[in-house]
């Protein structure tokens, strides 16, 4: 019998909070890159210092703090920038805050047993509705026979009125996390993307946070497709390559595109929509039966399905049930390219997108 063995990884990063304006001892040693995944929604988990390596009251010492994510041409996810959420070990519900007699450094909070979710512990931070300051639970005590939970809690020296039908929650100092959704990875290829966090520190200032041993704000994200089977409705490609043949003319590139949407099932058909501005030319949907791309893997690419137009056109014309089959098996990659009208004569020094139009976007879906 094999015997595999699994250990959770977590994607704990620590981010150095320099509120006192100048960098001192506490360094990041090692900034790992952090790995995500295609297909699930990932969780990202920051542990937040300060210089003297101590972790921060994130409700005071720093606050809203949001993760900014950029693909690898600086184009911010979908819903980008992530509030952080406070990493919270417990919460409850129609919690009951005990008057204080005058000023004081302590009181108690009941609830009701069975709406607390999680299990609330010592030294851990409350937060909630009509908390004032740093509240620290020192003590938890449960009553069987009346199903209520006591706990007792520290805070700065104040009178405290009493409140019910409260919310509170009992979080991790200087923990916090996102949730990526897996919807804001879908349309993205594997990729290295690039994140940096922001807060507001007690002066109103929004301030950079570090994560690496030279004090640099941006970290690493690496993106893993093939982890999980992913469905892919669509890829949207609105970057392209071009080049010029021997005879001058230009001709324009989508990125390669692979005949699999979900992953390493090959399906039957591939469809493309093609955004055309005042083009002038043709575009074609060729295909390549090479397992990876090289520089040579559309040298002499049959072309599939093709539109010409000799007048400035705008419209956005569709290549419908492309077949990924090929005579001697299936194609594994294709791509849209498109060509101008012959330029020989005016060399490399003609710029045919500025007399016949251009393409700004291609939709591949299967």
């Amino acid at each position: 019998m094999q015997k595999i063995q699994s250990y959770l990884y977590p994607n704990r990063t620590i981010l150095l909070a320099d509120l006192a304006g100048f960098t001192v001892e506490n360094r990041v040693v090692y900034a790992r890159t952090i790995k995500i995944y295609n297909g699930v929604d990932n969780v990202l988990e920051f542990d937040i210092q300060n210089v003297d390596q101590k972790r921060l009251d994130l409700t005071t010492a720093l606050h809203n703090i949001v993760v900014n994510i950029m693909d690898q041409g600086g184009k911010a996810l979908p819903n980008s920038p992530y509030n952080m959420n406070l990493q919270s070990v417990a919460s409850a519900t129609n919690a009951t805050v005990v008057a204080t007699n005058g000023k004081s450094s302590s009181t108690t909070i009941t609830i009701p047993t069975a709406n607390i979710t999680g299990t609330f512990s010592i030294n851990y931070q409350v937060t909630g509705t009509n908390i004032i300051g740093p509240v620290f639970v020192s003590g938890v005590a449960s009553d069987i026979d009346s199903a209520t939970t006591t706990l007792t809690v520290t805070f700065q020296n104040q009178t405290v009125a009493n409140a019910t039908g409260l919310s509170i929650s009992n979080i991790v100092k200087g923990l916090g996390n996102i949730v990526i959704p897996q919807e804001d990875l879908s349309d993205l290829a594997d990729q290295y993307l690039t994140y940096s966090v922001t807060g507001i520190d007690p002066a109103g200032n929004e301030i950079m946070l570090y994560n690496d041993s030279q004090f640099g704000a941006p970290g690493k994200i690496q993106l893993i497709g093939n982890a999980t089977p992913t469905f892919r409705d669509e890829m949207v490609y609105d970057s392209f390559v071009g080049e010029i043949n021997f005879m001058g003319n230009v001709i324009n590139h989508t990125p390669a595109i692979p005949c699999k949407f979900y992953e390493a099932v090959p399906i039957e058909y591939m469809n493309f929509e093609v955004t055309l501005v005042n083009f002038i030319g043709t575009v074609y949907v060729e295909a390549t039966e090479d397992m990876t791309i090289a520089v040579s893997s559309f040298l002499n690419a049959p072309q599939l399905q093709s539109y010409t137009f000799n007048t400035a056109t705008t419209t956005t014309v569709t290549f419908n049930n492309v077949p990924v089959a090929s005579t001697g098996g299936q194609y594994n990659y294709m791509r849209i390219s498109w060509q101008y009208p012959d330029v020989w004569q005016f060399g490399s020094q003609q710029n045919p997108t500025l007399t016949y139009g251009s393409i700004t976007k291609v939709v591949a879906f299967s």
